[in-house]
């Protein structure tokens, strides 16, 4: 496998803030590279991605255990270390333990800022897999995973032991966000926020374009209304500094600080071409900065709704998603915010074999070529067995390399 060349030098030194003439190529496909395709480790899903200051990377996990360690964790994370096609997994024992014996939470949004990671855990409605979430914990680790701290929403922290029975609490002090600002959807409410992807700005954010850190949501009641906060780097711990995209003014976005009054900055299909549905945990994207194209690049995915695939409440909400395999595509916006302008799109993404269920798809902020063609893909899959289970044959780390096809000026 052709491994690539690691990023390693902050973006402003190589090309300058944005507003520079050096105008990027503008993507126009993607190849798929399948002699790449790599499948490792044990049982999980949901790779939510972050590149650290020390130069490894942070991945999140669900409902498994990715070394097939003595516990099944509803959400933990991993360090990685080395390059796409050889690398080290290990363990951060000192994370709080979201374990199967415990209630449900699942961890999404995780970020590396100016040395300290952040990772945002979301709370399910009952013990296990459930939906639609109530809300999110915010944890945090100033020292690269060895402590980790609980955050509050006005910015208070407390130590988290591993095993701190606190770590379960869900209150509106132990919460970032907690059941806020809820929309209904045929008589279930769904809230923003509840979770999360951070943009990734290169190493510990060292490739950011302005003072905010970028935080993508879906509207939960309607999840191809793509949510977008943003809250100036040093107050990232305080809700009442966050801020909230209203609406576009032509390519300039309105920013509000009532939740209430919030506007979708992106809509993707809420149905395919099939007029199947997709559900609520559907389209939380992966925002990375790609150094070699000068670009924010998008990916994306919708997961199809319950049996039914109508749209209706009973299918929109059931807990059962997967009928099919899901939709993938890929954005690009010279700004983290957008506006983001579509390149690839399919309404079912099938890798290696028609049982496929894709879902989830990430990119590695790290993993990716000198001239930003070629970048890698990380995705979930539930794909049944011979005797008709799902989250079985695929349900581990999923990854290839991926070229991106550029109309050059």
């Amino acid at each position: 496998m052709h491994l690539l060349k690691l990023l390693t030098v902050p973006v402003f030194i190589v090309f300058g803030f944005m507003g520079c003439s050096n105008t990027p190529d503008i993507p126009t496909g993607i190849t798929f590279k399948h002699d790449t395709l790599k499948r490792l480790g044990g049982r999980g899903d949901n790779w939510c991605i972050t590149w650290t200051k020390d130069g490894s990377q942070i991945t999140s996990m669900d409902d498994g255990n990715w070394l097939d360690g003595e516990h099944g964790y509803h959400n933990h994370i991993y360090r990685i270390i080395g390059d796409p096609g050889d690398f080290r997994r290990e363990d951060i024992p000192a994370y709080p333990q979201f374990i199967f014996d415990g209630n449900g939470w699942f961890g999404y949004g995780i970020v590396s800022v100016n040395g300290a990671l952040y990772s945002m855990v979301s709370r399910t409605p009952g013990p296990n897999w459930d939906g639609p979430f109530r809300g999110v914990k915010m944890l945090k680790s100033p020292d690269n995973g060895q402590t980790w701290y609980r955050v509050s929403r006005d910015g208070q922290e407390r130590f988290l032991d591993p095993w701190d029975e606190s770590r379960e609490e869900v209150n509106r002090k132990e919460m970032f966000f907690l059941e806020e600002s809820g929309r209904s959807r045929d008589g279930e409410t769904a809230f923003p926020f509840s979770f999360c992807a951070f943009v990734q700005n290169g190493q510990d954010n060292s490739a950011a374009k302005d003072e905010y850190v970028y935080i993508y949501s879906p509207e939960g009641s309607q999840a191809h209304q793509l949510l977008l906060a943003r809250v100036k780097q040093p107050e990232m711990e305080k809700r009442d500094s966050w801020e909230y995209f209203k609406s576009w003014e032509g390519d300039k976005p309105v920013w509000t600080s009532d939740l209430d009054d919030r506007g979708p900055v992106y809509e993707f299909p809420h149905k395919n071409d099939q007029d199947e549905a997709f559900g609520w945990y559907s389209w939380l994207p992966s925002v990375v900065w790609n150094e070699g194209l000068n670009l924010y690049i998008m990916v994306n995915g919708g997961t199809y709704a319950g049996h039914g695939l109508t749209g209706s409440a009973k299918d929109y909400f059931d807990r059962w998603m997967h009928t099919k395999t899901g939709s993938l595509g890929f954005w690009y916006s010279e700004t983290p915010y957008g506006p983001w302008t579509q390149f690839y799109y399919t309404d079912y993404w099938i890798v290696d074999d028609e049982k496929n269920r894709t879902y989830q798809p990430k990119l590695s902020p790290k993993w990716q070529s000198e001239d930003g063609k070629t970048m890698v893909l990380i995705w979930s899959d539930a794909m049944k067995n011979e005797k008709g289970h799902s989250h079985t044959v695929n349900y581990l780390w999923n990854q290839m390399e991926i070229e991106i096809q550029l109309d050059q000026k």
